[in-house]
């Protein structure tokens, strides 16, 4: 893959050269990007907030934010990886179903 495209995807890297951000770190980012694209509103940003202190209420709303957050992390997992092996996205670290609680 590297001679083709002059770089390995993060889903080819073994798991001890991947060196994940610590979560607030990528929140920030988030956070950033959002802003940097102009699409980071105060409706958006209120539904962030939302978002971000969701665990703190109840298991219920807890529950509705996990299983949103999984199914659009799974989604844009696929398209970020539609054309890699399949073997190999497996075992990447950045696939949701490897995701610990």
């Amino acid at each position: 893959m590297k001679l083709l495209t002059g770089f390995t995807p993060k889903a080819l890297l073994p798991a001890r050269c991947y060196h994940p951000k610590p979560p607030k770190q990528r929140l920030l980012e988030v956070i950033e990007l959002l802003d940097n694209h102009g699409v980071l509103t105060d409706y958006n940003s209120r539904l962030l907030e939302a978002i971000a202190t969701a665990p703190i209420w109840d298991e219920e709303a807890y529950a509705k934010f996990e299983n949103l957050g999984l199914l659009i992390a799974k989604e844009q997992f696929n398209l970020a990886f539609i054309n890699s092996e399949y073997e190999e996205t497996l075992a990447s670290p950045e696939n949701p179903d490897n995701w610990k609680k």
